[in-house]
């Protein structure tokens, strides 16, 4: 079986509901890439590149499709065999540096071929699976004291295991937001305090102290990404475990946090960081060096959450603590109890109850549908073809 052509779409996805972060506000319209790859033998397969913008992880659909059309299908993946995928990853950073996402949608639609073509789904390969359901936590972004325990209030009484919340406009107000969180949602479900790196690290500590008989708590990127000193004076001052997000997007970037001690554990996304294959090797680092993973998504398209889904029921040190976290439930649709709404491909992987379900038919288990993505095309752009596509 050899690679012969590629499609890429570029999409905008406008959501549902919105989440305010320390860096800004997610979800109004997030500029999405889809890719579908072909073979000489009739496969195909899907993938997906959601950056959240350049600003999060220096990349962008422009450079999504800059990278892929340009260099990595036709210096890459043009004649190749999917199955080799050790070789691709490997010619992939040769050919290219860094650009993690744009490889994590070559790396999705490489395995969601492989699991057509053996008649299996992507989790068969990848280690199998050890839960048909993964608990997850939901967003309820920054707003008032009162505002934010609502949200959590029900966002926990609709089955979901836990809260991840924004904090960092101003710190020492996101005390009352804790405690208050934390009185709605009762004594068990987990509170996930994700910081974006928006403190300082005397501000961290300072507030952290002070929420840290709320536990159990994750706290996330208390401190910028680039200052590990920093995370590892919060991690030594702080009774809470402090995880490394930004901070470590790329195996050499884990290694780093890992050599520095500066994170008890880490807030780990495929879907910036290289795709399955990567993924494998990134959380076994983790799991090697006694600190554990807590997954998320980076809020793309059912391509993606399928993604997250088999990876989640394959990796069984991502069940620790308390289940996979989801960012913005919603996604380009409405969420209901049978699942969602507005989105690009059939059978979106269900979430109910607060658990996701990981697809079950073949590779990735999901299909493009044509009516549902045109909708979502770009203004302004238009699907690049490059090779035999038909």
């Amino acid at each position: 079986m050899k690679i012969t052509g590629i499609e890429i779409f570029p999409l905008t996805i406008s959501f549902k509901t919105v989440i305010e972060e320390s860096f800004g506000t997610v979800g109004l319209k997030e500029d999405d890439v889809v890719i579908k790859l072909y073979t000489d033998e009739g496969i195909t397969g899907l993938g997906e590149g959601s950056t959240l913008g350049p600003f999060y992880c220096g990349e962008s659909q422009e450079t999504v499709m800059g990278i892929i059309g340009h260099h990595l299908f036709p210096k890459v993946l043009d004649g190749e065999d999917p199955f080799n995928i050790d070789l691709i990853h490997r010619h992939m950073d040769k050919v290219v540096y860094e650009n993690s996402v744009a490889k994590s949608a070559i790396d999705f639609a490489i395995h969601d071929i492989m699991g057509k073509a053996l008649n299996v789904p992507v989790y068969r390969l990848i280690g199998g699976k050890f839960t048909d359901r993964i608990p997850l936590r939901a967003s309820v972004g920054i707003a008032s004291p009162e505002a934010m325990a609502e949200r959590a209030k029900a966002i926990v009484d609709a089955g979901f295991q836990g809260i991840k919340m924004k904090v960092g406009l101003k710190p020492y107000e996101d005390i009352d937001r804790v405690k208050a969180i934390r009185e709605a949602v009762g004594k068990e479900a987990i509170i996930d305090i994700d910081v974006n790196g928006a403190y300082s690290p005397k501000e961290a500590i300072a507030v952290l102290n002070k929420v840290a008989d709320c536990a159990p708590i994750l706290v996330e990127q208390p401190v910028s990404r680039d200052d590990l000193e920093g995370l590892a004076l919060v991690k030594r001052s702080v009774n809470l475990p402090i995880g490394a997000c930004e901070s470590a997007l790329t195996l050499s970037q884990i290694l780093r946090v890992i050599r520095m001690d500066a994170a008890d554990f880490f807030n780990y996304k495929i879907s910036r960081s290289g795709g399955f294959f990567r993924g494998k090797q990134a959380v076994h680092m983790m799991e090697a060096a006694g600190l554990f993973a807590v997954g998320s998504e980076q809020l793309g398209f059912g391509i993606e959450l399928a993604a997250q889904a088999h990876f989640a029921v394959s990796t069984s040190i991502l069940k620790l603590p308390g289940g996979y976290a989801a960012g913005i439930i919603g996604m380009a649709g409405t969420f209901h109890s049978t699942g969602f709404t507005g989105d690009i491909v059939d059978e979106t992987p269900l979430v109910q109850d607060g658990r996701l379900r990981v697809p079950e038919r073949p590779g990735l288990g999901v299909v493009l549908v044509e009516d549902c993505w045109r909708r979502y095309i770009t203004p302004g752009k238009e699907v690049i073809r490059i090779g035999k596509v038909l």
